[in-house]
């Protein structure tokens, strides 16, 4: 089965990218310009990885953090229910290590800066699902 991964930004051309390319590489893939849809989405899909940015209008990516946060375990392991965590792996042109560990505290499992290539958000998504 193929696992599924909700990509979150209000940059059209970057959603359009994210999504070919995980596509490209097997994956099930939704798609959203606003955190305000993912609440939404989440209700209605299982989504094994969501892929967001931080700088959205409506609901920014750090408040969707700390939502989710509130939502879901942080860290490796199991929701209370039993089922398998969701991954969140962010993007942002934000190059500060300070930003970067901070949605870590927030229960991010991984960050990536742009602009990046489509390998390097296959590898990514590929690793945050393999722990």
């Amino acid at each position: 089965m193929k696992a599924t991964v909700l990509v979150v930004d209000d940059d059209a051309k970057y959603l359009t990218f994210l999504d070919r390319a995980l596509k490209r590489g097997g994956f099930r893939v939704l798609t959203a310009s606003d955190g305000c849809e993912v609440p939404d989405l989440l209700a209605t899909a299982h989504v094994d990885v969501l892929v967001m940015d931080l700088q959205m209008p409506g609901m920014n990516g750090w408040e969707l953090l700390r939502r989710l946060r509130e939502q879901l375990s942080p860290g490796a392991g199991t929701d209370p229910d039993g089922s398998k965590r969701m991954k969140i792996v962010v993007v942002s042109g934000r190059c500060e290590d300070e930003a970067a560990a901070f949605v870590r505290r927030l229960g991010a499992d991984a960050y990536l800066t742009k602009p990046f290539w489509s390998e390097k958000i296959l590898a990514t998504v590929r690793k945050v699902l393999s722990h």
